[in-house]
């Protein structure tokens, strides 16, 4: 019998099977310091999860420190991690459910306006967006002592209903338990252990802050050449500002499924629901039409007509509007952006119309209110009173 020739690189099984267990050790020790990490690595963050959740800075759960909002806070973009923490607190009966717009509003600001049996939260936080201003809405409607609803009715209410603030935390309000993990940050373990040690309230460092942005933010929107811009954008877009969107009351599901259905369910309890209408320039329909929508201004009256006919007659539901005063809308020494007020008189008027019952939207005034609108922004030719008795001054002071 004729013995098989082999190959000078033949390789016996078991010469094979060596070799590769022999790779199988070699990649397992360059991977194990890498396991070993991770390992460590999650037990960490699941041991720091499972303090979080146990001591709940955050008052999602019914058990934990139940921690609360300083007296008198107006807590801001901060806000958003402590919708529970305001929601569940019986100290309160009265909430601004707000935005950008609404942020400068203190408590005893609000209270001084309502009554002093109004105990106020301000929940104003900037850019809310359908998904989590729906759930916002529904962690107040879990509070039995909610007393009072003031709501804003922004723009982004013509957005999808499933559109959310990119920096709201929507997983510590929606229903999948999973989500709570992502809890595990610097700001909720900071806040985890300050209650540790004692401390049971939050509040905002920032009000001198804010105070300086907002006047910084006026001081150079007030420029005549911000609003040589603004004008320059106007006459650009004029031909088109008043285009019909095509849009009815069927386009907008989170007004019909989201708000609507809150309203309701509100109103049946008897809570008192008023919705203000933030007051935006003129100028905002031309300057904002770029990144919103082509047909915003049609968009917006669209949009707010079906609110009127849907909620203005529910019991316990008013709706107040502004923006059909030219001496408002019309003058951008009022703002400090085109699409927020500055003057201080106007931002109490508007919150002042829930005690005088002044500029209420109804459906019987809806179609003129409408008209006087588009027809101003259509026409709109900008105009800054302070500006031009800054330059009737400056004119004065050289003359002498």
């Amino acid at each position: 019998m004729t013995k098989p020739i082999r190959s000078a690189h033949f390789v016996t099984p078991q010469a094979q099977a060596n070799r590769r267990r022999s790779l199988s050790a070699t990649r397992w020790r360059a991977a194990r310091p890498l396991v070993l990490a991770a390992s460590l690595i999650t037990g960490i963050y699941l041991s720091l999860a499972a303090l979080v959740i146990a001591v709940d800075p955050h008052n999602i759960y019914s058990w934990g420190a139940e921690p609360r909002i300083e007296a008198g806070d107006t807590p801001r973009d901060l806000v958003i991690d402590w919708i529970d923490v305001a929601a569940k607190d019986p100290t309160f009966n009265t909430f601004l459910v707000g935005s950008s717009v609404t942020a400068m509003y203190t408590p005893e600001y609000l209270r001084g306006v309502l009554g002093k049996d109004s105990r106020v939260m301000n929940l104003s936080y900037g850019g809310p967006r359908p998904r989590d201003r729906d759930l916002v809405l529904g962690r107040l409607a879990e509070n039995p002592g909610l007393r009072h609803l003031i709501l804003t009715f922004d723009w982004t209410y013509t957005q999808d209903p499933e559109v959310t603030n990119r920096s709201f935390p929507a997983f510590l309000y929606d229903d999948e338990l999973a989500n709570d993990l992502r809890m595990v940050n610097f700001p909720t373990l900071r806040k985890t252990f300050d209650i540790l040690s004692g401390k049971l309230t939050y509040s905002n460092p920032d009000d001198e802050n804010y105070k300086t942005y907002v006047n910084t933010m006026y001081q150079r929107f007030q420029t005549p050449l911000e609003m040589a811009g603004i004008a320059r954008v106007v006459e650009r877009n004029r031909a088109s500002i008043g285009a019909s969107s095509g849009r009815d009351c069927d386009s907008f599901p989170a007004i019909n499924d989201q708000l609507l259905p809150r309203l309701q369910a509100l109103s049946d309890r008897g809570v008192q629901i008023d919705i203000l209408i933030p007051i935006a320039s003129y100028a905002f329909y031309y300057v904002r039409r770029n990144d919103i929508s082509p047909t915003l201004l049609d968009e917006q009256m669209v949009a707010r007509r079906c609110l009127v006919d849907a909620a203005a007659d529910l019991p316990n539901v008013r709706i107040f509007a502004f923006d059909d005063d030219p001496s408002i809308a019309g003058d951008l020494a009022n703002f400090r952006e085109v699409g927020h007020v500055y003057d201080p008189a106007i931002l109490r008027r508007f919150v002042g119309a829930m005690t005088t019952g002044s500029n209420r939207l109804t459906r019987q005034n809806l179609a003129d209110h409408e008209r006087t609108i588009r027809s101003a922004v259509e026409s709109y030719r900008p105009i800054n009173s302070h500006l031009n008795r800054t330059s009737e001054q400056s004119a004065f002071q050289t003359a002498r």
